[in-house]
C-alpha cells in the first residue's frame, strides 16, 4: 500500500532525532506510520542505500524502483541502466595524433584514475572469495552494496566520464586532432587490398562526440551507385568487436560502411541514454549523407541490430528518401526481459 508524503517526512524526522549520527531506519520506522503491512520501505529508499521495496517484488524491479527514486524520478537513467551495457574495457581506442601526424599521449589524469579503479577492484575480488563476503578485521558487511546502490554508482561514474571526455573531445576538435584506430589484440580483422579504413569522431546535438569508423571501397569499384551502410550495432559490443563484419560487409558488397559507437562506448562520450542514441544516428546519418553520398540520402541504408534497431527505426520514421532500413533481431521490449507482467512492462 501506499503511504502518505506527511508519513515519509515524520519517518525520516524520526530516524534523524533518533541518532545523532546516521543509521539505517528499521521496519518500526516503516510500520508506525500504517495499518497494514508488508509495507513498502519508502523512507528506506530516499533516507539511506536502498535494498528492496517489498517481498513480492522481483530484485531486478526492486533495484530499478530505487534507482528511480535515487536519480530524481529519472526514466532516461533507469532505461540507460537496464539497457546498455558497454564492453569495459573496450575492444579498441583510439590512438590521438597532431596536425603532424605525431601520436599524442593519453591524459595523465585518465591513467591516475584506471590506477585508482584496478586497485578498487582488486581489493573488492580479495574480499570476495568463493563467491562469499568475508569481512577484514573491523569492516562488516554493510561494506558490501546492494543491487540498486551499484546501479547508482555505475550511473555516476558513467556521468562523471562523460564529463572528461567531452571535455578532451571539445579541445581535440578545436586543435585539429586526427585519430588512428587500435584493435584489440586478440581481434584479427580480414586483409583486403584497396580498400580504406578511417576513424573520426562526430559532434552531437548534445555536444557529445561519438566514435565512427569508416570502411569505404576501393576508388576503382565506387561509382553513382555506391551505397553507404550505417551499421548500428548490439548491447554489449562495439565498433572494435564489430570491426571484422563491417570489413567482410564493405568487401563482399562493394559498398561503404560507417558503424559508430552510441554515447557512453568506447571512445564515445556522452552518456548511455535512450534518447542519447537517437542524437547519435543523427549525427552520424547527417555525416554520412554530407561526406560520403554527396547529399543523395537514397545511398543510406540503415542497419540496426538488437538495441541498434531501436535508433534505426526511430530516424527512418522522420527521414524521407533513404534506400533501405535492415533490422537485425530487433526487439520488442527490453522490459519485458525482466518481467512477463504487462503491466509492469509498460511502465
Amino acid at each position: 500500500h501506499q503511504l502518505t508524503s506527511e508519513a515519509v517526512v515524520e519517518s525520516v524526522r524520526s530516524v534523524q532525532t533518533q541518532d545523532s549520527e546516521t543509521r539505517q531506519p528499521n521496519e518500526e520506522d516503516f510500520c508506525r506510520n500504517c495499518s497494514t503491512s508488508p509495507c513498502i520501505p519508502f523512507t528506506y529508499i530516499i533516507y539511506c542505500r536502498p535494498a528492496t521495496m517489498c517481498c513480492c517484488c522481483p530484485p531486478a524491479i526492486s533495484a530499478l524502483f530505487c534507482l528511480w527514486v535515487q536519480s530524481g524520478f529519472s526514466k532516461g537513467t533507469v532505461a540507460g541502466a537496464l539497457t546498455f551495457f558497454p564492453p569495459d574495457p573496450p575492444l579498441y581506442k583510439f590512438e590521438r595524433r597532431d596536425k603532424n601526424g605525431n601520436p599524442i599521449p593519453d591524459d595523465k589524469e585518465s591513467g591516475e584514475e584506471d590506477k585508482k579503479t584496478d586497485r578498487t577492484s582488486n581489493q573488492h575480488d580479495e574480499d570476495l572469495r568463493d563467491g562469499t563476503y568475508h569481512p577484514n578485521e573491523g569492516e562488516s558487511r554493510e561494506k558490501m552494496k546492494s543491487p540498486a546502490q551499484q546501479l547508482t554508482d555505475r550511473a555516476k561514474e558513467l556521468r562523471k566520464q562523460a564529463k572528461k571526455r567531452n571535455v578532451r573531445d571539445a579541445r581535440d576538435a578545436k586543435n585539429g586532432v586526427t585519430y588512428k584506430l587500435v584493435l584489440d589484440p586478440r581481434l584479427s580483422a580480414p586483409r583486403f587490398r584497396g580498400g580504406v579504413v578511417e576513424a573520426t569522431k562526430i559532434r552531437t546535438k548534445t555536444g557529445a562526440y561519438v566514435a565512427a569508423i569508416i570502411y569505404k571501397v576501393p576508388e576503382g569499384a565506387q561509382n553513382e551507385n555506391t551505397k553507404t551502410i550505417i551499421y548500428s550495432h548490439g548491447n554489449a559490443t562495439d565498433i572494435g568487436a564489430m570491426y571484422p563484419l563491417q570489413s567482410i560487409l564493405s568487401h563482399s558488397l562493394e559498398c561503404n560502411v560507417i558503424s559508430y559507437d552510441y554515447s557512453g562506448y568506447g571512445e564515445s562520450g556522452g552518456v548511455p541514454m535512450e534518447a542519447n542514441t537517437y542524437k547519435d544516428i543523427e549525427a552520424v546519418f547527417k555525416y554520412t549523407v554530407e561526406n560520403l553520398c554527396g547529399g543523395d540520402a537514397s545511398k543510406v541504408i540503415l542497419y540496426g541490430q538488437s538495441v541498434g534497431s531501436g535508433p534505426c527505426c526511430y530516424l527512418g520514421c522522420r527521414e524521407r528518401g533513404m534506400g533501405g532500413i535492415v533490422l537485425h533481431s530487433p526487439f520488442m521490449s527490453g522490459m519485458r526481459v525482466l518481467t512477463p507482467s504487462r503491466a509492469l512492462a509498460c511502465l
